[in-house]
């Protein structure tokens, strides 16, 4: 692999992102992104449906997270070692933390938005996870740790999974829970229970791809 056309392994550090240097507004917001949070938030929303005697449900959305965090890794593993052959995209790693936020809070508003029965429920559900996921975008362009592509990319990759909750309906037979405030509150409290907490995983894709990349013998 030619080094002279690659850009050294993503890691930000303070010289190159100001804001990450002490407490800021952005690095606050960023942290509702990682998977250390929302890998728990997503597994406690499971839960909570299965619980509630709707399983069909918890299965959709179980798939519907596990194909945006697939694809999340897929562009990864692609754009880590290869982006550099497409410079004019500016694409180092997609935003993880963009397309995991949009995944799991906009597929859970999509998700309480149909169970509701309260049309402001719904706008109030549907504008808290746009706000959301534009903050977490937003913060992530700002702490410089991606660029606005690589920002865009991981936002498309997430919406899959609200597209599919949206779109998928459960057997007619199936039992629908009620957006108890219960249910809504335990998966919601363990994202600030869990904020800040945060799981290495950017390193070790990026020497996975590298390593799969050079065995194949692509993007050298």
């Amino acid at each position: 692999m030619k080094a002279s056309l690659l850009r050294p392994p993503f890691t930000a550090t303070h010289a190159d992102c100001p804001y990450m240097s002490g407490f800021s507004f952005f690095t606050f917001v960023t942290g509702f992104g990682d998977q250390g949070v929302i890998l728990p938030f997503a597994a406690a929303v499971a839960i909570a449906l299965a619980a509630s005697g709707a399983r069909h449900e918890a299965m959709i959305w179980c798939g519907a997270i596990s194909v945006a965090l697939a694809g999340t890794l897929v562009a990864k593993i692609f754009f880590l070692p290869c982006g550099h052959l497409i410079p004019v995209l500016d694409i180092r790693s997609p935003s993880g933390h963009t397309a995991a936020a949009i995944a799991a809070y906009g597929g859970f508003a999509v998700l309480w938005a149909r169970l509701s029965h309260h049309n402001l429920m719904r706008i109030g559900f549907i504008s808290a996870a746009l706000a959301a996921g534009f903050a977490i975008a937003a913060s992530r362009v700002a702490i410089g740790a991606h660029t606005t592509p690589e920002v865009l990319l991981g936002g498309l990759i997430g919406i899959s999974a609200p597209a599919i909750l949206a779109g998928i309906e459960p057997p007619a037979g199936e039992p629908r829970p009620r957006p108890t405030l219960l249910l809504l509150l335990i998966p919601l409290a363990l994202v600030l229970l869990l904020h800040g907490a945060a799981l290495p995983v950017e390193g070790i894709i990026d020497g996975f791809s590298m390593r799969l990349m050079a065995l194949l013998g692509i993007c050298v």
